[in-house]
């Protein structure tokens, strides 16, 4: 039975694929399962600048019912982009060994 689920991003904002998979972390989320929206590569741009209003109230609305928003530090560094620049709050900064027991301890990883 599943009952985490891992939504990984990889894509940036502009490609379909980032905001298909912002709304599976939601709609996931949403259905009861445990849910950790990670961005990784280009999707961290997500967590910069504006976004469109609706995806910005989807990943709101997934942390406020206890989603789990985390981002890869490297990838987020490679881009210059610092914690402080993060246009949420709460968002979880991972090293390669966290997200990798993230995933191993998800019954489900999808990835955009």
């Amino acid at each position: 039975m599943i009952s985490t689920v891992s939504i990984i991003i990889r894509h940036a904002l502009g490609d379909e694929r980032m905001a298909l998979g912002v709304r599976a972390a939601y709609a996931a989320q949403a259905g009861g399962y445990e849910t950790t929206l990670a961005l990784v590569g280009e999707g961290v741009y997500a967590l910069t600048g504006s976004l469109p209003e609706y995806l910005r109230n989807m990943i709101s609305s997934f942390q406020e019912n206890d989603g789990r928003l985390a981002c890869l530090g490297y990838c987020a560094e490679e881009r210059g982009i610092a914690p402080s620049e993060f246009g949420f709050e709460g968002v979880d900064v991972l090293g390669n060994g966290e997200l990798a027991e993230i995933l191993e301890d998800s019954d489900s990883v999808n990835v955009f």
